[in-house]
């Protein structure tokens, strides 16, 4: 008699395609067309946007895509997951501003082993809020099921964001020159960056999250949202002359990638006030402050450099979007584009 073969399906193996439809259709009740370019809603194959050429006359479109890291295991520790969607969209956006562009549509991937929807529900509107906050259209995205790559409820995101801006008025950093100022906008904390070394921190129980920081829990500080500089860097981008996000890397790596041949930045180390938080794992992995500055942003979420004449008005513009801003140093005559400290 020829044995019956057991069935074993799709949901077996352990993905579940209708709590996958559940997940996205919590998001499209929050969606809509929340700009009336977008030709499709959330749930398509692709997304479509209608480009509006009387703003852009000369488009061009600028494209970023980024993580959040290893924050997500102090979120997973915490048990919060509420602004990790803003650190997702921030990482992204951030990175397209720096071009002058406009961030107009968003879209997420979300991997994990398998969904929970009280648990990536949270994700995802939280990617979702922090969009309509500054007026990005979450365009689409995609949520993977992977059983036996992820264990348990790790999940991991990425971001994909699309700018865009009329090619005659993208940032130009070859117009950065001898004498030009460099201005720091003040961070949220350590955004999302540096987080492979402060997990190992608290790995080594050199670290612990409910530890108390200026009044707070470490954990809590830790998980503040990354800061988007999206409105500012609208409102100042045609007196400006080079935007760096500040990101891994630091200031260090991250200013020097926008800086001309045959100039440097100096920067003046005690121009502006860190935050608790880096003073606390600056202590606690005994690095000093080269380190500290090629690994964290130090207390600056976003530099931007700017003509002596300009600096005035630029400045006053960050106090009246108040951002809290520092005078950080200034462009010199140097043999390689780098950051150079006093």
């Amino acid at each position: 008699m020829k044995k019956i073969k057991k069935k074993l399906t799709y949901k077996d193996s352990g993905v579940n395609i209708k709590t996958a439809e559940n997940l996205i259709s919590s998001l499209k009740k929050t969606s809509g067309l929340t700009n009336n370019r977008m030709l499709s809603m959330i749930g398509g194959f692709a997304s479509l946007y209608h480009v509006d050429v009387k703003k852009y006359p000369n488009p061009v479109i600028v494209c970023g895509t980024d993580g959040v890291g290893t924050k997500l295991k102090i979120a997973m520790k915490m048990k919060n997951h509420n602004s990790i969607g803003q650190d997702l969209l921030a990482m992204c956006v951030n990175d397209v501003i720096t071009s002058g562009a406009d961030p107009i549509l968003f879209l997420d991937y979300l991997a994990t082993s398998r969904i929970n929807i009280k648990l990536h529900q949270k994700v995802l509107l939280g990617i979702k809020k922090a969009c309509d906050k500054i007026n990005v259209v979450l365009a689409g995205g995609e949520t993977a099921e992977m059983p036996g790559f992820y264990q348990n409820d790790d999940y991991d995101i990425a971001g994909f964001c699309i700018g865009m801006i009329d090619k005659n008025k993208i940032i130009d950093t070859k117009k950065i020159k001898e004498n030009d100022i460099i201005i720091g906008l003040q961070s949220n904390g350590l955004h999302s960056n540096g987080f492979s070394l402060v997990n190992k921190l608290i790995e080594k129980k050199l670290l612990s999250l409910n530890q108390k920081c200026n009044g707070s829990k470490i954990g809590n500080t830790l998980l503040r949202p990354t800061k988007i500089y999206s409105d500012i860097i609208a409102k100042v981008r045609d007196r400006i002359k080079g935007c760096a996000h500040i990101t891994g890397g630091g200031i260090t790596e991250n200013l020097s990638r926008i800086l001309p041949n045959k100039t440097s930045a100096l920067i003046k180390f005690d121009s502006w006030k860190m935050h608790s938080i880096f003073k606390l794992v600056q202590d606690r992995s005994a690095l000093n402050n080269d380190e500290m500055l090629k690994t964290f942003n130090c207390g600056i979420g976003m530099i931007v450099i700017v003509d002596k004449k300009k600096r005035d008005s630029v400045i006053k513009d960050c106090k009246k979007m108040n951002y809290k801003i520092f005078e950080i140093g200034s462009i010199v005559k140097g043999s390689q584009s780098k950051v150079i400290y006093e």
